[in-house]
């Protein structure tokens, strides 16, 4: 089967907002729609756009599958990235029934995997990220994911199969092959005891709002930099910015911290899948949301442009690297450094040896203090039950 049967193709969009000469807008730089050979053609673009327009599994929330086609309308109207970024709009996910459409989207993921095409699904809701881990698993046997969010989306009753029990599906479905998770954003009013508990007896690391607000959103990078994949749910920015289905959105993420955590995850070197969920078009009067969606692909798409390979290498005079021996413990704390763009890794123990991870400068300078980082606590326990 080739894999343009699995979309349904959506041609250029050709309304323009009027703010800049037609030439100069993005829509230029997207291709839309397949060629004969569509695997060698795939092979050329950085970037290929799949949109999902189902809202089937997204209760309550139901109009997300207009979402898409006004993300790609306002997307279309911005400038063309500062670099040159090779895009293509492969159409929407089509099938009769969910499980067609989920088939049809590990598919393509595979397809991309292979060739090293991050993959920008757009629309939907949150269920859609399982499908897209599963396809990570099944060529590289682990997934590392970080999720944006106001709450822990584990399921309230056994029967909640909804996109707002994604947590519980990817435990179920691929939880031993989860190497990382973390959530971003979360707002503890909206979390349950028992949710936070399953978080933690995972290890999988749930960072609060207030962790990362304001001046302190330069410690979303590390936290995004590992991960293969990227889900953004909507309802994790605040509702004067990005009008949303229900009202607990009240607090969150400002859009231009929004932006800013897409251009973050744009210019990691491993990310390989990013997902802008569960915004209903239904409930954006002035299409407020659509224009902020749009903006924070178009940030993503910038990071993309301008990512860099950065991997700690101590033969290389770019990286430096720091030993923190701590008072009453065995092991020495390794950390590395980038000169240039002051990124920082940790080295941490996995099962019979070491993996060397993204961390943040505050990571070291709290092991200077004699705090032992989280993340190496994390990572040496959950390597213990292996």
């Amino acid at each position: 089967m080739n894999i343009s049967d699995f979309f349904e193709i959506v041609s250029k969009q050709n309304k323009s907002l009027g703010l800049m000469p037609e030439e100069d807008e993005l829509s230029n730089q997207i291709t839309y729609g397949f060629c004969s050979c569509i695997d060698e053609e795939i092979s050329q673009y950085d970037v290929a756009i799949i949109g999902i327009a189902d809202g089937v599994n997204a209760v309550g929330n139901e109009g997300v599958d207009k979402a898409v086609s006004e993300i790609r309308k306002h997307l279309a109207c911005l400038r063309k990235t500062s670099r040159e970024l090779r895009v293509i709009d492969l159409g929407n996910i089509k099938g009769k029934t969910l499980n067609d459409r989920f088939f049809a989207l590990r598919e393509v993921s595979k397809k991309l995997l292979e060739y090293q095409v991050v993959g920008l699904v757009l629309g939907g809701g949150q269920d859609y990220i399982l499908p897209i881990a599963q396809s990570n698993v099944e060529l590289a046997d682990e997934v590392a994911l970080s999720l944006v969010d106001s709450r822990l989306d584990f399921a309230v009753s056994e029967s909640d199969y909804s996109s707002k029990s994604v947590l519980s599906q990817l435990k179920s479905n691929i939880g031993k092959s989860i190497f990382e998770l973390n959530v971003i954003g979360v707002q503890k009013y909206l979390v349950g005891t028992s949710q936070e508990d399953q978080m933690n007896e995972l290890y999988w690391d749930m960072v609060r709002l207030g962790e990362v607000r304001n001046d302190n959103i330069q410690q979303v990078e590390p936290l995004l930099r590992d991960a293969d994949l990227v889900g953004f749910d909507v309802g994790a920015i605040q509702e004067s910015y990005m009008p949303y289905y229900s009202n607990i959105n009240v607090n969150g993420f400002t859009g231009y911290e929004a932006c800013q955590i897409a251009w973050y995850a744009g210019m990691s070197d491993n990310l390989k899948f990013f997902c802008l969920q569960e915004f209903n078009p239904d409930f954006d009067d002035k299409e407020k949301g659509a224009g902020l969606s749009a903006q924070i692909v178009w940030h993503l798409l910038e990071g993309i442009s301008q990512k860099i390979i950065d991997v700690p290498n101590i033969d290389s005079e770019s990286y430096k690297i720091f030993i923190v021996h701590l008072h009453n413990f065995s092991e020495d704390i390794r950390f590395y450094t980038n000169r240039v763009n002051d990124r920082w890794w940790i080295e941490v123990p996995w099962k019979e040896d070491v993996r060397v991870l993204a961390c943040s400068k505050l990571d070291y300078e709290l092991t200077q203090g004699g705090n032992m980082p989280d993340k190496w606590w994390r990572f040496f326990q959950k390597g213990l039950q292996i």
